[in-house]
């Protein structure tokens, strides 16, 4: 089909540089887990992408994806950061003090 004053260009393949074979292929090393990343789909609450949405809009933070990687990967690898205003907030931890401030407090003070 031809347009009215251009004419369809054809392409010439002697005019493209020949990669040598394989030079498309992962190198070594990039195929690892680590270093292959899935588009998935994921429902997360909006407060939470929010909170990491906002920590990425500041000058040199990594995209709140990067982030949310990070975060899982300590989590993952059993380096996941305990602050204190994240027991603080974790109900289960509140409970298990109160428990152990129970027992403390239920015992003898020579025991």
């Amino acid at each position: 089909m031809r347009t009215k004053g251009k004419q369809a260009s054809v392409l010439n393949p002697k005019e493209f540089k020949r990669l040598p074979r394989g030079a498309f292929l992962a190198k070594a090393g990039e195929t690892e887990a680590r270093n292959t990343k899935v588009r998935i789909s994921i429902l997360i609450d909006l407060d939470v992408l929010n909170f990491f949405k906002e920590r990425a809009s500041k000058a040199g933070a990594p995209a709140y994806q990067t982030q949310i990687n990070h975060v899982l990967r300590a989590q993952m690898e059993g380096k996941a950061a305990s602050d204190a205003t994240t027991l603080a907030q974790d109900d289960r931890f509140i409970r298990a003090v109160a428990r152990r401030i129970k027992e403390l407090s239920t015992k003898p003070p020579n025991a």
